[in-house]
């Protein structure tokens, strides 16, 4: 047993980290590992022994705790591997090494909009430390490099409700894209993803949010998007 976590938080935690999780599925997201582990080491455990526990070496759990400093917009963007509307746990490890949080989320920005890959992230980061450009520039000639360029379309909303806000807070990362996902397919968007935060939403799509952007207009769309996702959050109140 780890200090301060049930034995339930502790089942959870191996499950989203062990060897082999990611065939069974991850009950955490990597941002709620952080916060568990962060947990932990606030207790007084060392990080040989928290590694030891979980199965993990100490730099997997410095990695885990390094994505905690990154801004709260971009926190529930997290995600296991690659997928569209979400940052990929590798590529969220080395958004640290951009000192600027509004360079993190220009770095965001490029990765849910045009597939940024890690390794990209890599050069974006390289080029700025050597030239000291601006991160524009840099994410410009790294995209540049590509062969074929996707280009997806990004919606972000936020929720301004403190009710919804908190029982979202009190939700796991995919409890929270659950309620996302339901909205998206009530609204009949298309091929879209994304992620729900405590007081943000991202939605990454092709063509086809564009076009519901434009018909619906960006206002109209959140407010339709933010009253299904509080359909689900009353749903959740009730089933409690």
């Amino acid at each position: 047993m780890l200090a301060d976590l049930s034995a339930l938080e502790l089942g959870r935690l191996r499950m989203s980290v062990g060897y082999g999780t990611h065939k069974k599925g991850r009950p955490l997201s990597p941002i709620e590992v952080g916060k568990l582990i962060r947990r932990v080491k606030g207790a007084g455990v060392s990080t040989e022994d928290c590694a030891k526990a979980i199965n993990l070496d100490k730099t997997g759990i410095g990695r885990f705790l390094r994505i905690l400093d990154l801004p709260e917009g971009i926190q529930h963007l997290v995600s296991w591997g690659t997928q569209k509307g979400s940052v990929g746990f590798s590529a969220a490890a080395q958004l640290g090494r951009f000192k600027d949080a509004e360079d993190q989320h220009a770095v965001v920005d490029a990765i849910l909009s045009e597939g940024l890959s890690s390794k990209e992230i890599g050069q974006v980061a390289q080029l700025k430390i050597r030239s000291g450009r601006g991160i524009s520039e840099c994410l410009k000639e790294v995209l540049g490099m590509r062969p074929v360029i996707e280009k997806r379309h990004v919606f972000i909303g936020t929720i301004e409700n403190q009710d919804v806000e908190s029982i979202l807070a009190g939700l796991t990362q995919a409890e929270r894209d659950s309620i996302l996902q339901s909205s998206i397919v009530t609204l009949n968007l298309g091929e879209v993803s994304g992620r729900l935060g405590k007081k943000l939403f991202t939605l990454v799509g092709s063509d086809s949010l564009d076009i519901a952007i434009r018909s619906m207009g960006p206002d109209n769309l959140e407010e339709q998007l933010i009253a299904q996702i509080q359909k689900g959050v009353n749903n959740v109140r009730l089933r409690d």
